[in-house]
């Protein structure tokens, strides 16, 4: 993890600070170790670093800039150690605990030791696998399932633990019963495991980046004496390569990576793992969209969206009031439903909504296998259109494109980086077959509501992957990387929880909400919190993972929700109404607890149809559903009435492709993503590191009363707000540095004078040419 400044609101304006994370092999903060820095070998100047329980780290100031052996221990633990560099910002980094003896394997530079699992085996299931028929198989042969969250494991991956005392001749053959089944998959030993988030899987495959300096004819040799093939070269860095080793996956391939990780010629060098997860569980001319559940979507102006738009629209341009349709957002996901009218239509330039449909999962040009509507309703967050029905979308005038993440047998980090180099607008020379071609432009933001290798450090690949992204993309200004924190219960450190939202050169973003009564803002029950990884930003979200929008009491947001009634998440599935195709008052006054609307017509309203009960944005105003056919005049609900219902209350139905119970972190990254998205459409020159620099600069302090030990805001210098000095709220680790001002973020990036230039800059050429085949400078691990 390289170092990581705050920006220009930050502490390297007082000083420069060192934070080291450390943990054990299980993800467990480890608070009694010795942690130094020594700079010229074993006789050079050490700095010992403290640990300081408000941050979660060992810290240290006034350390110069330089290359550093970080040192590590702690009792029970085998001692960890290598190079680190302190940059002019200072440094963040973690260190991973094992008992001694623990084997291990490397993330980039960082040692990770891990628990073998040889009573376990874990497989990948295609999206047609018989699930019936795989338990089946599981009951027969006495499996037991290690891998599941609320109770149901993860579309594409199973974890068994096989019966005590099975052979391991008896264990192939089951594994390959479970493979007979079709659409079934073996992965390599398990390198990590938890029961909740995720798996890590060896493969046969090694990625390993040599020194700048290292031969062809060198490399070759190394593989010759590993008995190394290669495969192929990748493009994100330099003098990198992937490998394969002869025979199955298995920890042996371990000792050749280490082997190598140990050799002069090599910079790192970490297996290419497979790893599945489990998802998140949402004055003058006004701009003022007309969709119907636009007063609903209380988030919006309490970001201060519509105040955002409206800057744009007098300073830069009424076309681009709602987002600049040459920008585009990249949502990766699992599939989003592109026929939603959320996304059917044309931008303010003439220019169709989607720009791209890709689902690297199956290799095909489109959406049409997704199982889960997540990444419709994320979409809806960043980029619903404005205008035309349902709700709106923060950037709603910025093009989407529609991203299937690799899922199962095909996620390895080498298929995940391609695929972040192809929406980037990169030729990454895959030769996965049906590999799309190049397109361009590419995306400008891509935002990440889901967590990849969960309980791991990150690996140099992706590092050097999001290195070549923020460096190369969008005309070497950099692409914007917004990744989620997830979601826990109780909440959880994120360092090690989500690898890729640590990373420096992407924003994490967590999930603030309005507490009961709607006056106030607190944190969302479930978002987890910083420590060695910077949280940068929080977004509104519902008030708990499944909560309802039924102020004041109970906040979610509403958005746009896949057509598929059938989400094997019932909280996404349609339940609200997008449009008022029909409408009736009630004839008498309905009282709260009560399932029964007496309604002057019931003609037109449709069996199990979705309703809104009031006007739209008014206090009183809820959703509902009729409980079986409409009579005459009356309509029986589903579920109690909320609120005193009036004679002569609005009814409203219609088609219902909305949803009023997103929640998580994955809806406040998506609405972050789209903020980001306006800063490029006011001032298309920014840089990636700009944006967030204006991005953390211009966030509202919230729940600045917090008295938590770890929520509690500091200051610049670090000191605590109970504490004397404190001198106002800088950094949270609930929070990051507040919650997501989109006015203020806007006006800041249209500074004085920038105008002009933001509007020149709308013109510039957009296509990458050869700039992915320039050799990336070599950077010190």
């Amino acid at each position: 993890m390289p170092a990581d400044a705050f920006g220009e609101k930050s502490m390297r304006a007082t000083r420069r600070m060192i934070y080291v994370g450390a943990f054990d092999n299980e993800g467990n903060c480890v608070n009694n170790a010795q942690v130094a820095l020594r700079s010229g070998g074993t006789q050079g100047e050490a700095h010992s670093l403290e640990w300081d329980r408000s941050t979660g780290c060992y810290v240290s100031s006034g350390v110069a800039p330089g290359y550093y052996r970080l040192t590590a221990k702690a009792p029970g633990h085998d001692l960890s150690e290598r190079g680190v560099e302190v940059e002019a910002g200072g440094l963040r980094t973690i260190i991973v605990f094992g008992p001694d003896g623990l084997p291990f394997l490397y993330r980039g530079s960082a040692k990770t030791p891990f628990q073998p699992q040889p009573e376990l085996c874990a497989i990948a299931l295609d999206d047609n696998a018989p699930d019936a028929k795989i338990e089946e198989v599981a009951r027969e042969e006495g499996l037991n399932s290690e891998f599941a969250q609320n109770g149901q494991p993860p579309r594409h991956a199973r974890v068994f633990r096989f019966s005590p005392g099975t052979s391991t001749a008896a264990r192939a053959a089951i594994v390959q019963k479970l493979v007979g089944v079709g659409g079934v998959h073996p992965l390599g030993p398990l390198v990590h495991l938890d029961r909740n988030e995720s798996i890590s899987c060896l493969t046969d495959e090694l990625v390993i980046r040599f020194r700048p300096e290292v031969t062809g004819a060198q490399i070759e040799d190394l593989a010759e004496h590993c008995g190394l093939t290669i495969l192929r070269k990748l493009i994100v860095a330099e003098n990198l390569f992937v490998f394969r080793m002869p025979g199955p996956a298995s920890y042996a391939l371990l000792q050749v990576a280490n082997g190598v990780a140990a050799s002069d010629l090599v910079l790192y060098a970490e297996p290419n793992l497979i790893s599945i997860g489990i998802h998140d569980a949402g004055a003058g001319d006004t701009v003022a969209p007309k969709d119907f559940l636009f007063p609903m979507q209380w988030h919006l102006p309490l970001i201060r969206c519509p105040a955002a738009w409206q800057v744009i629209h007098e300073r830069v341009s009424p076309d681009n009031a709602t987002g600049n349709p040459d920008i585009t957002i990249a949502v990766v996901d699992w599939g989003i439903d592109v026929g939603n009218p959320e996304f059917i239509g044309g931008l303010s330039n003439g220019q169709p909504k989607i720009s791209a449909v890709f689902d690297f999962h199956n290799m095909a040009a489109n959406n049409d296998a997704r199982f889960h509507g997540h990444g419709t309703s994320c979409a809806g967050v960043a980029t619903a259109l404005p205008n035309n029905g349902g709700v709106c979308g923060v950037a709603g005038n910025c093009r989407l494109m529609a991203i299937r993440r690799p899922e199962g047998i095909m996620a390895t980090e080498t298929a995940y980086s391609d695929m972040y180099l192809w929406i980037a607008g990169f030729d990454p020379k895959s030769p996965t077959g049906g590999f799309p071609q190049l397109i361009a432009p590419g995306a400008d933001v891509i935002s990440n509501s889901f967590g990849y290798a969960a309980g791991l450090p990150i690996s140099g690949l992706m590092q050097d992957t999001f290195d070549f992204l923020t460096e190369r993309g969008r005309h070497r200004r950099g692409v914007l990387l917004f990744f989620s924190t997830g979601n826990n219960d109780p909440p959880m450190d994120f360092t090690l929880l989500r690898p890729w939202a640590a990373y420096a050169r992407t924003l994490a973003v967590g999930a603030s909400t309005l507490a009961p009564g709607g006056m106030e803002e607190t944190r969302a029950k479930q978002s987890n919190f910083g420590s060695a990884a910077v949280l940068d930003l929080c977004a509104p979200s519902a008030t708990a993972l499944g909560a309802e929008d039924l102020p004041p009491n109970s906040y979610a947001i509403v958005t746009a929700a896949d057509r598929s009634a059938e989400d094997p998440d019932p909280n996404l599935r349609p339940n609200a109404p997008s449009e008022c195709a029909v409408r009736t008052i009630t004839s008498e006054q309905a009282e709260p607890t009560s399932h029964v609307l007496k309604v002057v017509s019931g003609a037109g309203f449709a069996d199990n149809a979705f309703l809104m009960i009031g006007t739209p944005g008014t206090r009183t105003a809820e959703f509902n559903q009729i409980d079986g056919t409409p009579r005459t005049t009356s309509l029986e609900l589903k579920a109690p009435i909320k609120h005193r219902q009036p004679r002569g209350t609005a009814i409203c139905t219609g088609p219902a492709y909305s949803v009023h119970s997103f929640s998580g972190t994955s809806c406040a990254t998506a609405m972050a993503a789209g903020v980001g998205a306006l800063l490029l459409s006011a001032s298309p020159e920014l840089s990636w590191d700009k944006v967030r620099d204006t991005l953390r600069e211009t966030a509202a302090p919230i729940d600045i009363g917090n008295t938590d030990p770890i929520g509690i805001w500091r200051d610049a210098e670090g000191v605590a707000a109970n504490t004397p000095g404190y001198t106002g709220p800088h950094y949270s680790r609930w929070y990051g540095f507040g919650r997501i001002d989109a006015e203020a973020a806007v006006r800041k990036a249209i500074a004085p004078g920038r105008a002009e230039e933001a509007v020149r800059g709308d013109s510039l050429a957009r296509e990458e040419k050869a700039v992915c085949a320039l050799p990336l400078e070599a950077k010190p691990r």
